[in-house]
């Protein structure tokens, strides 16, 4: 999989984009609360370095070093710091808590979709904010980006029955089509599913 995304992202451009994801940036309100964020799978740091410009303090996982050789040159060019961590999620065992933890479109296959949701929520401090935006089943009926593979997207009624399990509010939960302008990657109408998930503090 490295070797995949190291293929992907070695280029001179920004494939997604350098504006970070029209969800996140909808959301910025609300993490402007939050003091430490991680994100998850960032790749060149769109969505990293526009929240690390507001004032946060961000840290960014990614699997695909050149990626993140990207984002810390791109980082360095905005005067920003971003900490970042090369691994791929399954690896990752969150060190400390954090007060949100986003991610925009994280390809994981059926078998480690609860995962993602189990350590996002394990990351965050009580209260604090898992924000993301990943690529429904129907997306493979779009031609605007993501993976191929009905096996890598994201089930609405799947979602549901993990967060059932999991100690949070959800504040959103829905799939929507929506117009994607995301570098050379990502553009056209996409299917997505949108979530805001808050932890609950322990009684």
């Amino acid at each position: 999989m490295q070797a995949f995304w190291n293929k992907k992202f070695q280029t001179k451009n920004f494939i997604y984009g350098e504006a970070p994801n029209n969800f996140i940036k909808e959301n910025t309100e609300l993490l402007l609360s939050a003091k430490k964020v991680m994100c998850l799978a960032e790749g060149e740091g769109r969505n990293a370095i526009y929240l690390a410009d507001k004032g946060l303090e961000v840290e960014a996982l990614d699997i695909s070093d050149v990626a993140l050789m990207k984002l810390r040159r791109r980082a360095k060019e905005c005067y920003v710091f971003i900490k970042t961590r090369h691994t791929r999620i399954e690896y990752w065992e969150p060190e400390e808590l954090y007060d949100a933890v986003i991610c925009t479109y994280l390809q994981l296959l059926k078998q480690n979709q609860k995962m993602l949701f189990e350590k996002a929520l394990l990351a965050l401090k009580p209260n604090g904010y898992f924000i993301a935006e990943l690529f429904s089943e129907s997306q493979i009926h779009f031609e605007s980006g993501g993976p191929k593979n009905s096996a890598s997207l994201y089930d609405l009624n799947d979602i549901l029955d993990i967060l059932k399990l999991l100690p949070c509010k959800v504040h959103k939960l829905a799939q929507e089509v929506v117009l994607l302008n995301e570098g050379d990657k990502h553009i056209g109408r996409a299917s997505v599913i949108r979530i805001i998930l808050q932890k609950i503090a322990p009684n």
